[in-house]
């Protein structure tokens, strides 16, 4: 009897023993780590999918970058690798440099100035004989 119980207390002990031992051997500062890791993705998600907070997040990382060139490069060949940004972009720009002639004509009131309009309207021919003879 003496030996059913002592054997008895001696597996429960061991298994007690065990348990304490498996769950201690969890790093506290990996599970930490991992919550913090959870918790960031979680603001960075909501902070993507959010327009209002995007663009703060937006002016805020332009902010960081200013003066820092090497930065501010990464950060824009980061959008640039995207392909849909890339193509975006490719068009905005060229939509833009469009409307940028357009204001430089609209400045002369899409006219040229006298003098060129002479010499345009001279043939290359015309342009080397002297002229009232």
């Amino acid at each position: 009897m003496f030996n059913k119980n002592f054997l008895f207390v001696t597996i429960f002990g061991l298994l007690f023993f065990m348990a304490a031992t498996f769950t201690a051997q969890d790093k506290p500062s990996e599970k930490k780590a991992d919550q913090t890791s959870m918790q960031m993705n979680k603001c960075m998600d909501k902070i993507a999918s959010d327009e209002h907070m995007r663009g703060e997040m937006m002016t805020k990382m332009m902010d960081q970058t200013k003066g820092d060139s090497a930065s501010m490069m990464k950060m824009c060949k980061t959008m640039m690798d995207d392909p849909e940004m890339h193509s975006m972009m490719k068009e905005m720009m060229g939509k833009m440099m469009g409307n940028m002639d357009g204001k430089m004509m609209g400045n002369m009131d899409g006219k040229m100035m006298p003098d060129s309009t002479k010499v345009m309207n001279e043939s290359s021919h015309d342009a080397h004989h002297p002229k009232g003879k």
